[in-house]
């Protein structure tokens, strides 16, 4: 074992100053680097949640055929029921759009929709989606509107608008980052 003088404990450790020169250092280059990832990591969340729940709201609106019960389909959306595609979101939740939270929404086509009818096996037999007070199901993790995905005279899915809340097309959307559920 060596002889240790006096002098020679400062060789082997860090002084308080280049503790705190290291620390800052670390602290400047962790400033300009986790903003971003928590961005990104946040962004990804949050296509993931909306991308989700439009899976679930085309399920309500188109139903899902491998949903059987003693062989027979049992999981009906909305337009096997009612024959027709819903004219707005809200219809997934009330057979009457006019009563309560529902009558401040406007739309094309607004009517009260048919009870359902056990013995042709017609009309609204909903809920198709829970209701959480807030008519969460109308957006987007974003905060954005959900529409309906329209090409020409045709309904192919829902869309949202994605991160910058802009759909593609729509004046200052700068790209395309909307996202699509196909019916």
């Amino acid at each position: 074992m060596p002889f240790v003088t006096k002098g020679s404990f400062s060789a082997f450790g860090f002084t308080l100053v280049e503790l705190l020169v290291n620390i800052s250092v670390l602290g400047i280059v962790l400033a300009f680097f986790v903003p971003p990832m928590i961005s990104r990591v946040t962004n990804n969340a949050r296509r993931t949640a909306t991308i989700q729940e439009m899976n679930v709201l085309r399920e309500a609106i188109m139903g899902n055929p491998e949903v059987r019960y003693g062989g027979e389909v049992v999981g009906l959306g909305f337009k096997q029921d009612v024959g027709r595609l819903p004219r707005h979101l809200v219809e997934l939740v009330t057979r009457n759009p006019f009563e309560g939270m529902y009558a401040q929404i406007t739309y094309l086509g607004k009517e009260t929709l048919p009870g359902w009818d056990p013995y042709i096996q017609k009309g609204w037999n909903g809920s198709y989606i829970r209701e959480d007070g807030n008519m969460g199901y109308l957006y987007d993790a974003w905060g954005t509107p959900y529409r309906f995905w329209v090409s020409g005279n045709e309904t192919l899915g829902l869309e949202s608008a994605g991160p910058d809340g802009l759909f593609w097309g729509q004046p200052g959307a700068v790209k395309d980052d909307d996202i699509k559920v196909r019916f």
